[in-house]
């Protein structure tokens, strides 16, 4: 009899367990579609409050298991972040006019430690008087943020994404050293990527991107990082 309650309990056990780790998947929020501004858009909807802000209404679809939102807002020019808290898909907030941004949101699962990320959508937010915009800075870095290369890495290729709401990219310059922030390396290039650039193991490196477009406006992106591993 021990011996058949004894396998009887371990069934239960696997049983609870395999129902835990479904409910787990389950409560798993859904990532949510970002709505308001779109991606690479001009933001003209909202209340102007000054010459310099203006309040603007942004909107998402809802998330399945979520109970809240982290709504993070990235100022493009100057890279400061600033992160909100909203109990529905949208949130009212202050920007600054003629100003570039990116913005993604967080669902948030508060009864766990669970959260899932939107995608990532940059917009200009429109001043008064504007007929001409500066580009957006450059994202999508190859190598990728952060990312550890392996020791036998000679030779590596720059790549990068851009985007200008009047598509009138001009040239990119890029800045690249072992020192942050990173000195001249390359000017007016007319593509999105620098090939054949020398490497060292055990070394870290730096770079950003200058986007020019016809106009004369330009703008910096962050300041990126790799690194090469030692042997």
């Amino acid at each position: 009899m021990k011996r058949y309650l004894a396998i009887w309990s371990i069934v239960l056990l696997i049983g609870c367990s395999s129902d835990v780790d479904l409910l787990n998947e389950v409560l798993s929020p859904i990532a949510v579609s970002l709505v308001f501004p779109e991606d690479n858009s001009l933001c003209t909807t909202g209340i102007v409050l000054s010459d310099t802000e203006s309040e603007v209404t942004f909107e998402w679809t809802q998330s399945e298991n979520a109970d809240s939102y982290r709504v993070v807002l990235i100022n493009l020019e100057t890279n400061e972040t600033d992160t909100f808290t909203a109990e529905t898909n949208s949130l009212d907030i202050r920007l600054l006019r003629s100003t570039p941004y990116s913005w993604y949101v967080t669902s948030v699962l508060e009864s766990s430690d669970n959260t899932s990320d939107s995608a990532i959508a940059s917009f200009y937010n429109a001043g008064p008087g504007l007929s001409s915009y500066a580009p957006f800075p450059a994202t999508d870095p190859s190598p990728q943020q952060n990312a550890q290369l392996p020791s036998n890495t000679t030779t590596i290729t720059l790549e990068w994404q851009s985007s200008d709401l009047d598509g009138d990219i001009a040239t990119y310059d890029v800045f690249f050293g072992t020192t942050s922030p990173p000195g001249p390396f390359a000017q007016e290039l007319t593509s999105n990527s620098l090939e054949n650039i020398d490497v060292t193991s055990g070394t870290q490196y730096f770079w950003r991107v200058l986007t020019r477009d016809a106009q004369g406006n330009q703008s910096n992106s962050q300041i990126f990082s790799f690194e090469v591993t030692v042997n």
